[in-house]
């Protein structure tokens, strides 16, 4: 319980936080990177059975402890499976009976580590690691049944004498004497535990796990009552050594870099898919869009005026400078994208005034229109307005008369003209 509350307030405060810690770059997990991915454990620790004998409900009375071997390897930072080997004696009874016995325990385990999947992924410090772990073993063990004022061994007929032939009650022994073993019992179990990590050095790390594992068939007192089955409760402190060159880490005290899930592949970012969407949408546009000839005469003017065929022309209504049409915002938001795609690029906007307006109106109503495209492109779509210049220019370098009619001559003049500069 106080390892999740000191992980919920890891969470709560890292999202109002930024991210000062410092991180070398041989410390960053890439999936192109090679790290150390193996390691040895050697732990002890207590073992303490909960059987359907046992009257205790946390602590036993009578505590035994073995030694845990186990081999690790390192998936990802956020994953790892290990193959356990536990050993101990084992005692759980109460006033009347007991059970003693025997077991050797071999699991195979996932481990996954709760420090990885925050929102800063990676050991706490440089020194900590937390982890869930969860598995399925087999237990080979031996048991005997005990009264607990006399240690003598319990047999069937002490419960009815039609039970003489079955013998004493033990698993793994001879029923017949109960002091000869034979082949071990076998039992099936599922380790669910916790467990933290402090890394020493390169080379070793200290742990400490903790692992209640629970029985399938309930057969290891030789008691089928109870509306429990058999557990027992493992705990160890370990030194691990950590396989590999001296000159990497090993995985597991990597830190997981932004832009990559917690299997350390790359996440698919969104903003690339709105892209594609939007260039997709931008090209069926344009294709089924209507061209107005004097457009078309405007454009090939312009591409003769300025040089370059990069260029966006928005038309406005007379005296108006705030409306754009949906065929130009269209044309804006590609010449945008483009430009947040390519971040060297710049933009000039010119803007114009037909000659019918007047004069200190015309510069003015210019220079509004100017600051219209101008705001489309930086308040609206979020690009950097040190990447565009103004140029307001009113009635000046308009379409020579000669190119079109009066009336459309006067309505492509009022227009701004955004030339991009790659």
């Amino acid at each position: 319980m106080l390892l999740m509350l000191a992980l919920s307030g890891h969470y709560c405060f890292a999202q109002y936080s930024t991210d000062n810690r410092v991180i070398f770059e041989h410390m960053r997990y890439s999936s192109e990177k090679r790290f150390n991915t193996w390691s040895v454990s050697l732990g002890y620790g207590p073992l303490i059975m909960y059987n359907d004998l046992a009257d205790y409900s946390v602590f036993p009375t009578h505590w035994k402890f073995g030694p845990i071997i186990s081999v690790s390897k390192q998936w990802v930072p956020a994953m790892a499976f290990d193959f356990q080997f536990l050993s101990s004696d084992f005692r759980g009874g109460n006033t009347t009976f007991y059970s003693e016995g025997n077991l050797m325990d071999f699991s195979i385990n996932s481990e996954t580590y709760i420090n990885q999947i925050l929102p800063l992924p990676g050991p706490l410090n440089d020194k900590w690691n937390f982890y869930l772990k969860l598995g399925f073993g087999l237990t080979a063990f031996r048991n005997r049944v005990r009264y607990t004022d006399t240690n003598e061994f319990v047999h069937n007929r002490d419960f009815s004498s039609a039970n003489e032939e079955d013998g004493y009650i033990v698993s793994g022994y001879d029923a017949d004497d109960p002091t000869k073993s034979k082949a071990r019992a076998k039992e099936f179990v599922v380790p669910i535990g916790v467990g933290v990590q402090y890394r020493l050095n390169r080379s070793f790390d200290l742990a400490f796990e903790s692992t209640m594992r629970l029985s399938i068939e309930d057969k290891l007192d030789n008691i089928l009552v109870g509306a429990e089955n058999d557990k027992y409760w493992s705990s160890s402190i370990s030194l691990c050594y950590k396989i590999g060159k001296k000159d990497k880490r090993h995985s597991r005290w990597t830190y997981r870099g932004y832009g990559f899930n917690v299997f350390g592949a790359p996440k698919n970012d969104p903003l690339v898919s709105e892209i594609r969407v939007l260039e997709e949408d931008f090209k069926k546009y344009r294709e089924g869009r209507v061209v107005k000839k004097d457009s078309v005469t405007v454009i090939h003017n312009a591409q003769k005026i300025y040089g370059t065929a990069n260029l966006v022309t928005v038309f406005f209504e007379l005296e108006k400078y705030n409306e754009i049409d949906k065929e130009s915002l269209v044309e804006l938001a590609t010449l945008a994208l483009n430009m947040t795609k390519n971040k060297s690029w710049k933009a000039d906007i010119y803007g114009f005034a037909n000659e019918y307006d007047e004069g200190d109106k015309n510069i003015e109503i210019s220079r509004k229109r100017c600051e219209r495209i101008l705001q489309f492109f930086v308040r609206d779509l979020g690009l950097d307005r040190e990447r565009f210049e103004l140029h307001v220019l009113g009635e000046d370098d308009v379409l020579p008369q000669d190119e079109t009619s009066k009336k459309s001559r006067l309505s492509i003049n009022r227009r701004v003209d955004i030339v991009l500069k790659k």
